[in-house]
């Protein structure tokens, strides 16, 4: 087995290698490797780790998730209109009269461009 001193990077075999990855065992140069934990990984340990640390969620569980998103958004707008009627429902009549159709009522004239 060769040292340190001796190897050579893994992926870059003209670079002398830096450090020696502890989980597949290659040398890597400076370039290659970087600290994890106290420890100096290659990249693709790296992600190995990366990956087998990420939660793993199943596409059914996404879609029943945005499912109930979707139904509590379209509740929560429907709840809102809901209540925005009722407000406008117990507004007393005085409050916006309804002058146009009274006899009295002069239209405006129109402005000229």
């Amino acid at each position: 087995m060769a040292t340190l001193a001796q190897a050579r990077c893994f992926n870059h075999f003209q670079r002398e290698a830096a450090a020696r990855c502890p989980s597949c065992g290659r040398f890597y140069c400076r370039e290659c490797v970087s600290e994890h934990e106290g420890r100096m990984l290659c990249a693709a340990c790296l992600a190995a780790r990366r990956d087998a640390a990420a939660p793993v969620r199943t596409a059914w569980g996404e879609r029943v998730t945005r499912g109930a998103q979707l139904l509590v958004a379209v509740a929560a707008l429907w709840l809102a209109f809901a209540l925005a009627g009722q407000l406008l429902l117990t507004a007393p009549s005085t409050f916006h009269p309804n002058v146009a159709y009274e006899e009295d009522f002069v239209a405006p004239e129109p402005l000229d461009p």
